[in-house]
């Protein structure tokens, strides 16, 4: 019987040592990381007075922003304002999704994110937030 019981060790003890040498399964592969939303392409949506009159700005005007290139152009009518009655502002949306474009005193500034544009303009006599999304209309 002793016989038996140092085979019996022995084959546990080499059991344990090819198992402790065994290599470890390879970590799960990691799922890739969601593409982003295209900035470019057409946003509609909504321009709500924030600071003005809404006889001379209008109080909810849409709003169509077409992105190229990151890119946009936009002008603001203001009918009233005799002496600059179009603002025109050019803005770049940065690798952020963030943009800011002056004209002038004048400014638009907001950020890109997920499919939507969100932002604020102000004007001589007209200040606005707006809401857009891509793809959206009014």
């Amino acid at each position: 019987m002793p016989r038996l019981v140092a085979v019996a060790v022995i084959s546990v003890a080499v059991g344990n040592l090819l198992a402790a040498c065994s290599t470890p399964p390879p970590p799960a592969a990691a799922a890739p990381p969601p593409k982003p939303v295209p900035i470019d392409g057409t946003y509609g949506g909504v321009m709500q007075l924030s600071r003005g009159d809404a006889m001379s700005c209008g109080d909810e005007n849409p709003i169509t922003l077409q992105v190229k290139d990151h890119s946009f152009t936009y002008r603001l009518s203001q009918p009233r304002a005799e002496w600059k009655p179009n603002i025109v502002f050019t803005a770049t949306i940065g690798p952020d999704g963030s943009f800011n474009a002056r004209s002038g005193p004048d400014s638009m500034s907001g950020q890109v994110s997920q499919g939507t544009m969100q932002g604020v303009i102000v004007g001589d006599i007209c200040g606005f937030n707006f809401n857009a999304a891509r793809g959206g209309t009014w």
